[in-house]
């Protein structure tokens, strides 16, 4: 699995087309993308399926990605989170991952962060689905379905990731080569007091990882900080 997480944080191409004739290639790829997505497989080159679960969100020039694959025990599955801004150009549709995390519960090196990756991206949008084919077209797929077209999103820009907040979802994405808190979920605000029911959560302290799932939590976001209920704090650069 290691090795698997690591080509998938090699820069590499994504061919976007859309099934739509909007006009312009890259203003039909950047319409095309935005939304919040839904993992539903990720195949690949050799044309084998590694299910996972996780979401994409593509919004307010900015992405944000976490996911963890399918399998059991738990605990032990590997995960991805990245994080960049994205805009029309290349092929269509470019990112630059800020953050490109990945762990490995059963690795001698159970945290990586790659750093600051770019991509140049082709797309395929058929309705509620979207699959993005790295490679330009020869290489890993990773398909989708749409939850919400994410009119209402706020995100929050840290030091080492951000913190999306979308309909009733968030995703946060924050880490480096020494530590890394990522999940995705469901949420309620009130005020500065953000309640919220983890759907996926991975994190590493650079030496363990540790896997969660569909367990509630609170937080509380302030101009200045982002404050998890066990007290980790993330200073905000930017609400």
């Amino acid at each position: 699995m290691r090795q698997f997480l690591q080509k998938l944080v090699i820069p590499c191409l994504l061919v976007i087309s859309a099934t739509d004739s909007l006009g312009d290639g890259n203003s039909v790829s950047v319409q095309a993308s935005e939304g919040l997505w839904e993992y539903t497989d990720l195949i690949t080159r050799d044309g084998e399926s590694l299910p996972l679960t996780g979401i994409f969100l593509i919004k307010e020039n900015m992405f944000l990605q976490q996911s963890i694959f399918k399998g059991e025990p738990f605990a032990d599955q590997g995960s991805m989170a990245h994080a960049g801004p994205y805009w029309a150009g290349g092929a269509g549709l470019r990112l630059r991952s800020n953050q490109t995390l990945s762990m490995d519960p059963a690795s001698d090196t159970p945290l990586t962060s790659a750093g600051e990756m770019e991509h140049d991206l082709k797309v395929t949008r058929d309705g509620d689905e979207l699959t993005l084919q790295f490679g330009g077209g020869t290489s890993t797929i990773q398909t989708f379905k749409h939850l919400d077209d994410a009119k209402n999103t706020q995100i929050v820009t840290f030091a080492n990731g951000n913190l999306a907040l979308t309909g009733e979802y968030f995703i946060l994405v924050v880490g480096d080569a020494d530590s890394a808190v990522t999940g995705y979920g469901r949420y309620e605000q009130d005020g500065d007091k953000l309640t919220m029911t983890a759907i996926l959560w991975a994190e590493s302290d650079g030496g363990t990882v540790q896997n969660r799932r569909d367990f509630a939590l609170s937080a509380t976001l302030l101009d200045s900080t982002f404050t998890l209920s066990d007290g980790r704090s993330f200073p905000v650069i930017s609400p």
